[in-house]
């Protein structure tokens, strides 16, 4: 009889056991790490696959990547407003946008790029197992990319300078996009550096390759509507001050990742002697040795700090662009300058040329007007146009209809036109949107006509009062944005009103659209007139007959008049004229003795009708779809005015005019 239990016996109270294949209970712990037990699955034994060791970046570093994160997205939402900003004085507020956003992508996938190779980089080394934990790398990464970034923007405004003297070789398409590779694009690649390094390490988990790519999406796409919403609500800064702003906010964040990352390298030391203890007391001379030289690499982290003030300073004490207020390099050649101020829109300076005898009002790169020291004359001889509101037939304002008659003299004998006759009652009211040099408000005023003026510059005010002889008692000002005046004046206020918003190469689009033009119509009386000052090329027809078209919906009878007709494919200013009533200007020989034949202004009016620019076709012509808030294309349209505007002002005054600013 066999034993129970021995061979060849089977005990059948019990049933046998799952057959043991190569058992390995006796391998040791370390070996592998541990599995889960058995899940039940559909009343089936299915085994667990091993728990994953992945865990996420430790709290100092997930706070350096969040201060990667928020600070890229400010810097890159402010610089997006202050790159064009900065060239406007140089290229005008067209010819910068042109490609900026286009660079500021691929600047930012380039950085992105490179973040992906580090990244890469780090996880090789950490696989390799490198003396540096990845989580240090990508701190120590971060900090270094700030420090660049401070510096480099610190003296962006100096690179800046440098690449402007090259302004007329490098041509208004090139020069701006070439400009802007030494001041901001350097930026955006390394904040495509940081994001990128920041979302791989917040998502690394290989374990999960899918939920990996999830999150890295996810950090890359709130990182972009940050950066989206922030230049949408981002205050405007000063050019120059702007951009140190930005680099001080960099090195501030490059100081703070620095300490963030030196807590965590001191937790990864204390980590590696509780792991091997006996190691560490084994090479205690050596192990001292290697922390006293990281204390003093740790100090020299903080050198690129001492460099971005070094460089700020020295960008602040030498760049005139950080100052505003005369400075003393204000006179160059034949240019004095008198007033400067950085403000609204722009650099504003008025600046007299000593050779040619004139004094000029300069916003960013346009002159917005001037006037002959001699003779106080205009130098652009359309502002003058506008005068001719109050010289059009059947309207109580034309100086004719002020004529007398004189008694004992041959029936239909009137009074010869006076000065005293071209002046009105007092009670006509006009507007004027746009101020210039004044020399509509001006010229409006001395015919006793109230005037309210609207700009949206304080600076362009004060330097007018100052420097143009702009009437102080106007009936007012209004120092806010024209096209919100517009939506807020009371109906029915205004005779005339004077609209003249060209700077820089283009007018304000929201100013040209359907609404603005049905709001100018509904402030205006039933008899007003709208003198519309419009700079383009009289044969683009078609920028020219949608502005017609926009105006001719809101009033049935629309003139233009170009100051120069010479060249129809030129660039030339025109003014529209526009009313509820017919428009049949009454510019006699009488007239314009009295203004003076042979002044400038007498000169501009008796040529104005021989200037005119058919416009009827365009305003009948249905087809036409008007520019509305919608749909507004002027920007995009403007592009080639915004050249020939560029060329004509580095021909009517010389490049070191332009340049100093």
């Amino acid at each position: 009889m066999k034993q129970k239990g021995g061979k060849g016996y089977a005990d059948k109270s019990k049933p046998a056991g799952p057959r043991v294949v190569n058992d390995k209970s006796n391998a040791k712990a370390n070996d592998k790490p541990k599995s889960a037990g058995p899940q039940v699955v559909n009343n089936k034994l299915k085994p667990a696959g091993p728990r994953s060791t992945v865990r996420g970046p430790p709290v100092p570093v997930l706070v350096s990547i969040l201060i990667g994160f928020i600070s890229t997205s400010i810097m890159a939402s402010s610089l997006i407003r202050l790159g064009p900003q900065y060239l406007e004085p140089i290229y005008g507020n067209v010819l910068p946008n042109l490609g900026f956003f286009h660079g500021v992508v691929i600047s930012l996938v380039l950085g992105g790029i490179l973040g992906s190779i580090y990244w890469q980089r780090i996880l090789a080394a950490h696989e390799a197992g490198g003396p540096l934990t990845m989580d240090t790398k990508t701190g120590r990464a971060i900090a270094a990319a700030f420090d660049i970034v401070a510096s480099l923007t610190a003296l962006a405004p100096l690179r800046a300078t440098y690449m402007f003297k090259w302004s007329d070789a490098l041509g208004p398409m090139w020069g701006p996009l070439l400009t802007q590779t030494t001041l901001t694009f350097p930026v955006f690649v390394a904040g495509g550096f940081v994001i990128t390094l920041g979302a791989s390490r917040v998502s690394y988990n290989p374990q999960a390759p899918g939920r990996q790519a999830a999150t890295t999406a996810a950090c890359l796409g709130a990182v972009a509507i940050c950066i989206w919403v922030g230049q949408q609500t981002a205050p405007g800064h000063s050019s120059c001050r702007g951009v140190l702003v930005n680099a001080t906010y960099a090195a501030l964040s490059g100081v703070m990742v620095k300490l963030l990352t030196g807590h965590q390298e001191n937790i990864d030391a204390a980590v590696a002697l509780e792991k091997n203890p006996a190691e560490h007391v084994d090479n205690v001379p050596e192990k001292q040795l290697v922390q006293l030289r990281e204390r003093q690499l740790r100090k020299l982290r903080f050198v690129p700090t001492v460099a971005f003030v070094f460089c700020a300073l020295t960008t602040l004490l030498t760049d005139s662009a950080c100052s505003s207020g005369l400075v003393a390099r204000g006179n160059v050649d034949e240019f004095k300058m008198v007033y400067r101020n950085e403000s609204v829109t722009g650099w504003v300076s008025v600046t007299d040329d000593t050779k040619r005898n004139l004094r000029m009002m300069r916003s960013g790169h346009s002159l917005i007007g001037g006037r002959w020291t001699s003779t106080g004359d205009s130098i652009f001889g359309v502002f003058y146009y506008a005068d001719a509101v109050r010289m059009i037939k059947g309207r109580e304002s034309n100086p004719a209809s002020n004529r007398r008659m004189v008694e004992d003299q041959p029936e239909g004998w009137t009074q010869p036109l006076t000065r005293r006759s071209m002046r009105g009652s007092g009670s006509e009211r006009a507007l004027q949107i746009g101020l210039g040099v004044g020399v509509s408000a001006r010229s409006l005023h001395s015919m006793n006509v109230r005037v309210d003026v609207v700009e949206i510059d304080a600076a362009v005010y004060e330097a007018a009062i100052e420097h143009f002889k702009l009437p102080k008692r106007l009936n007012a000002v209004y120092l806010t944005d024209g096209r919100q005046f517009i939506d807020e004046a009371a109906t029915s206020t205004y005779d005339y009103i004077v609209h003249d918003v060209f700077t820089g190469g283009s007018v304000p689009a929201s100013l040209f659209s359907q609404s603005a033009v049905q709001q100018l119509q509904r402030i205006l009386k039933h008899d007003g007139v709208l003198a519309m000052n419009y700079v383009g090329i009289p044969n683009d027809k078609r920028t020219m007959g949608h502005v017609a078209r926009t105006i001719g919906t809101s009033f049935a009878y629309v003139r233009c008049f170009a100051e120069i007709l010479e060249d129809r494919d030129t660039m030339t200013n025109m003014m529209f004229f526009a009313s509820a009533k017919p428009l049949e200007f009454d510019i006699s020989d009488d007239l314009l003795h009295i203004i003076g034949k042979h002044t400038i202004r007498g000169r501009v009016l008796g040529g104005m009708l021989s200037n005119e620019v058919d416009v009827s076709g365009f305003v009948e012509n249905t087809d036409l779809s008007p520019i509305t808030d919608s749909w507004n294309p002027l920007p995009q349209w403007q592009v080639s005015t915004a050249i020939q505007h560029w060329h004509a002002m580095r021909g009517m005054v010389s490049t070191s005019y332009w340049l100093n600013y």
